[in-house]
């Protein structure tokens, strides 16, 4: 199983429950299967997350971030995503985060800053085909 994880890093007032990347990956991937949450879901909801990857064969993260935001809920997920051993996932940032940087930078993890719609398909493509 392909597994996209989005997830909003934002303010609550800033969370968005329609996305266009979250769309484009519907149409483009409809075998792949799609979580989202965001720093305030329910810990029940991160859990589903966390149930999903240990099943999943390749993974892409994106993360939507406001630099000021605490990880919140989504902290167990994200770690869990950057420790996993069993795949190496492709991971993508729109904004800046630093925390979230440091956990990759110490995971020896490579991020990849979101350019658009167009541009993450191509790199996602490229991705799962490899």
């Amino acid at each position: 199983m392909t597994l996209f994880i989005h997830l909003q890093i934002k303010p609550i007032e800033q969370i968005q429950f329609s996305n266009e990347w979250v769309e484009m990956m519907k149409t483009e991937f409809p075998d792949a299967l799609i979580f989202e949450a965001d720093s305030h879901s329910e810990p029940f909801v991160i859990s589903q997350g966390v149930s999903f990857l240990q099943e999943a064969k390749k993974v892409v993260l994106f993360l939507d971030c406001h630099q000021n935001e605490k990880l919140g809920s989504c902290a167990p997920l994200i770690e869990k995503v950057l420790r996993y051993k069993a795949i190496a996932p492709f991971i993508l940032i729109k904004g800046e985060h630093l925390m979230f940087d440091k956990m990759a930078k110490m995971m020896k993890k490579e991020v990849f800053e979101y350019d658009g719609v167009e541009e993450s398909l191509v790199q996602i493509s490229r991705f799962l085909n490899h």
